[in-house]
Parts: C-alpha cells; sequence; structure tokens
C-alpha cells in the first residue's frame, strides 16, 4: 500500500508539501499541486493508519471528507476548513470517499475525531444519519438532510440556473441546451431543476438532443461535447448552453472552438462555481459564482461552534450570484 513518503518521492516534493497539498494547510504554488495531485490519482494513494494516529488525540479535531482530492472546488473547501478550525485550535484530516466501506467511515463510527465535514456523494443519507448517531455532530455541504446533528449548508443552485437562463433569455437566445453533471449530485439536480424551471417560466422548450451528461470534468466536457457536435447538424445546433460546472463548461468550449465553432458569437456559455481558471481561459468564462472558500470556512465554524455547545441552525442557505465574461452574449 503506496504511503506519503511514496507520493513525496513520485511527486519531487517534500513529504511537508504533500500534506500541505492534500490538507490545503498552507499556500503552495499551482504546479506543485499538480504534481502531487498526479501523484496520489497514480499511486491510488488514501490516508491510512488514520485510526491508529488518533487515538492518542481525540480531542480538537474534526474531518473533511470529500469525493476526491482533485479539483479547484473541493481543494478552496478543503482550504477554508483548515484555515477556520487552526484559528479556533482544531486540527483537519482530510480524506477522499470512493464508497461507504473506507477507512474513514470507520474512523468517523469510531468516534476518533471530534466531528465531520462531509461533501462524499458516495456516502448515503442514511451512512450519514447512522455516523451522527446520539451525540456526533456533523455539517454536510452537498444535500439537505434532516436530523439534529447534522447541519446542511447549501447554495441556491437553482436560483443560479434560474438566473443563467434569464440572462440568455434577456439576450435573445430561444435555443438553450444543459450539460450535467453526475446524476447522484445534490448541486447537478438541483442546477438542473433550476434549469427546467426557468425553461418554463419563459415558455422555451426542452430539447432532449440538447440535454447532455458527462462527470464535472474539464475532459469529460470536451468529450460530451466532440460527439454532440459531431452528430447533429449546424442548423440544429442550440445558440447558449448552461453547464453544471466551470470545469465540464472549459472542455466544452475546447470542444466548440475546435470545431470552429466562436465563443460567445456562435455559442454562448454560462458555468457554475466561478473557480479561478474562469478567468484565466479564453474568452473568460462567465459563470454562477459559489463561494468555495467561504464554505469551508463557514462549515468549520458551524461544526465547531455545535461541538463547543452553540446552537447553530440545521438548514443554512447560502446565496450564488450571476458573473458576467466572455463567453456569452
Amino acid at each position: 500500500m503506496p504511503t506519503i513518503k511514496d507520493v513525496a518521492k513520485l511527486a519531487g516534493v517534500s513529504i511537508s508539501t504533500v500534506s500541505y497539498a492534500i490538507n490545503g494547510t498552507r499556500s503552495i504554488s499551482e504546479e506543485t499541486k499538480k504534481k502531487v495531485y498526479a501523484a496520489v490519482k497514480e499511486l491510488d494513494y488514501k490516508p491510512n493508519g488514520i485510526a491508529r494516529s488518533l487515538k492518542m488525540k481525540q480531542n480538537h479535531m474534526i474531518a473533511v471528507v470529500v469525493n476526491e482530492f482533485i479539483g479547484p472546488v473541493y481543494q478552496q473547501i478543503i482550504h477554508g476548513v483548515t484555515k477556520a478550525a487552526k484559528k479556533s485550535g482544531y486540527e483537519v484530516i482530510a480524506s477522499e470517499c470512493f464508497s461507504e466501506k473506507t477507512e474513514i467511515t470507520k474512523v468517523l463510527s469510531q468516534r476518533f475525531v471530534d466531528g465531520a465535514i462531509i461533501l462524499a456523494s458516495y456516502l448515503s443519507d442514511n451512512m450519514i444519519k447512522d455516523l451522527a448517531g446520539d451525540n456526533f455532530p456533523i455539517v454536510v455541504l452537498d444535500r439537505k438532510i434532516r436530523n439534529k446533528n447534522i447541519t446542511s449548508i447549501l447554495i441556491n443552485n437553482e436560483l443560479g440556473a434560474y438566473e443563467a437562463i434569464k440572462y440568455f433569455y434577456e439576450k435573445g437566445h430561444r435555443k438553450i441546451g444543459f450539460l450535467s453533471g453526475p446524476n447522484n449530485s445534490y448541486d447537478n439536480n438541483t442546477r438542473y431543476k433550476g434549469f427546467i424551471n426557468a425553461m418554463k417560466k419563459f415558455n422555451l422548450n426542452v430539447e432532449k438532443e440538447w440535454c447532455l451528461t458527462s462527470n464535472f470534468t474539464e475532459e469529460g466536457g470536451y468529450e460530451v461535447i466532440k460527439d454532440f457536435v459531431n452528430n447533429i447538424p449546424d442548423e440544429h445546433l442550440p445558440t447558449a448552453f448552461f453547464v453544471s460546472n466551470d470545469e465540464m463548461a472549459i472542455g466544452a468550449m475546447r470542444a466548440f472552438q475546435e470545431y470552429g465553432i466562436n465563443i460567445p458569437k456562435d455559442m454562448s456559455i454560462i458555468g457554475f462555481d466561478d473557480i479561478e481558471l474562469c478567468k484565466y481561459v479564453t474568452p473568460n468564462l462567465s459563470t454562477i459564482h459559489r463561494p468555495c472558500y467561504g464554505l469551508g470556512t463557514m462549515a468549520a465554524n458551524s461544526l465547531i461552534s455545535k461541538l463547543e455547545g452553540e446552537k447553530v441552525s440545521n438548514l443554512i442557505s447560502l446565496s450564488s450570484e450571476l458573473v458576467i465574461r466572455e463567453s456569452c452574449q
């Protein structure tokens, strides 16, 4: 089984740098992060021996559980969690979760940490409720769960999607497509719901052939749009796409451009999340802003407040904001 030392060796960095990259505890360059995440993926590294290392330190330790470390959204959330936790004297362990039968679920169920922040679609609502039990506080960032020990912090995805479609409509677009992420994602499904509701409100047809599905990655967005353009006559193309996250939107833009479809002259695109890269791709990507770092800090502060006996709402909703740049007109 690979160790953190193996990751450091493959990435050509120190062990501490690997830890900083994974846990977001210090600012390091994007190039170094990419090397670390690539090594993590290649070696299939997962933090192991967590339970053994925590038995001697059960207090002032919280866990953050995400689908994967790779990706700007997860990086920003973990960074926000870590910064806020450290200010309150708490340490953070971060773990990926690819199924319900992982070491981190054992750590949570055996209470080796004081509480947990979860953004992992592989964990079911029932599993999370079981982990919370009678007295284990949890904050979830990707779903709404009714439970006295669980706080749900959610972005208003439906409103964000509505604002995107409203903008397209006001700019004269009547043929609008949707590029979806995985259907097991709460964020994706609520964005799709907002898309459908907005299309109905503006009396626009939802064309099945313009509703595509991918996997929240640049590569996924690129491949799906390549296949789409290859199999549809130019005259049947929509004039705009709302994309369920920025990474897919960036991949989609590249695919359209490779086929000579100008953005935004021929195709307008709006993504979701407002990752840093949006400002540096050409054209700059219009998007719905989601405060990922702020989500992380709010999650940590809410969890720590619960741990310290303060009353915390079981449902916290944050607003989203349409950010118009160069990719739509």
